[in-house]
């Protein structure tokens, strides 16, 4: 069969809704001293959390002995894409054929690890994967993984994203990495009399303008979007979530329209319709909103006649109130 194997399922797997296409090519180091192939897709599945499926090829050719598996399954992934670069967790579960030289039979692999991943540009990633592996033939071995063989493998990997880059749930998504419309109207500035209960935290975000976008930041380094709200509340002694997605629950709910919003209130997008929340702004008055996007902290429009405007409309799920 060798990697020719892949090709047979390859359509299969194209099919599926996965946005990233990723190659690795490794080896399984202890006992098994097998080199590993593996082609599988990713997208977004809830919060910070991908996934995907698979198909790979373990094959161990040495001293004329052949040992190989061949499979194809489902992989979950933590706090993928999330930066430029960072480290990520995973799980995955293959079930296909194993081999050796005596017979072939149903095999089941298991596998856990992590990666880290260094993204130059938003469509583009390069990495590594360390995983530990345990393979099982029979249904036996599919749900009591005994270790007929097992190891840490490593690999090295290529990933692609084509098609619309989604954003990533959780406390640090909101831009990293993402393309959005640009504005056909002269940039957004904020006005200079900003009124009511949350004036100061807003001056303290509008002061944050230009401000580098920084998964995870909160502070001089940069912000990504909850980071910006949680950081211009928190000088003025407010304590709000850190994810978005607890911002999305937090003080009182707002009726998602223009009329009926204040300057300080937290506005809620989602990257599709009936999804959950994957961005955060802040309302500043004169349907403009200040957020942390791919290009840093700025100005956006709540405007149906600009096209980013149309865009961040068309995902606006909601409104929350922490100052009354």
């Amino acid at each position: 069969m060798r990697p020719l194997a892949l090709l047979l399922v390859l359509p299969a797997v194209l099919s599926a809704q996965g946005r990233e296409y990723e190659f690795h090519l490794g080896r399984w180091g202890g006992g098994n001293r097998a080199v590993s192939y593996e082609f599988r897709t990713s997208q977004p599945l809830f919060g910070s959390v991908t996934h995907g499926f698979g198909v790979s090829a373990l094959i161990n050719d040495s001293l004329g002995r052949r040992r190989a598996f061949y499979g194809m399954g489902y992989e979950l992934q933590a706090l993928r894409r999330r930066g430029a670069f960072g480290p990520y967790a995973l799980l995955a579960l293959e079930l296909g054929l194993s081999t050796d030289t005596a017979r072939q039979e149903l095999g089941a692999q298991w596998s856990a690890g992590g990666g880290l991943e260094w993204r130059p540009v938003s469509r583009l990633a390069v990495g590594a994967e360390a995983r530990y592996r345990v393979e099982d033939r029979g249904p036996r071995g599919f749900w009591r993984p005994g270790g007929a063989r097992k190891g840490v493998s490593v690999a090295m990997g290529v990933s692609l994203t084509l098609g619309r880059v989604a954003s990533r749930g959780g406390g640090g998504e909101g831009g990293g990495g993402r393309s959005w419309p640009s504005a056909s109207l002269p940039p957004a500035e904020a006005h200079t009399l900003v009124t009511g209960n949350a004036a100061d935290v807003v001056r303290t975000a509008l002061d944050a303008i230009g401000s580098p976008y920084q998964w995870g930041g909160t502070a001089a380094n940069g912000f990504d979007c909850s980071g910006l709200i949680q950081y211009a509340y928190g000088q003025h002694g407010v304590r709000v979530p850190r994810m978005s997605r607890d911002q999305a629950t937090a003080g009182t709910d707002v009726t998602p329209v223009v009329e009926a919003l204040q300057p300080g209130d937290i506005l809620l997008f989602s990257a599709q319709p009936g999804g959950g929340v994957t961005h955060v702004g802040m309302y500043v008055g004169e349907s403009k909103f200040i957020h942390s996007s791919s290009t840093g902290v700025k100005l956006s429009r709540l405007d149906p006649h600009d096209p980013e405007g149309a865009y961040w409309i068309s995902r606006w799920v909601g409104a929350r109130r922490i100052m009354q």
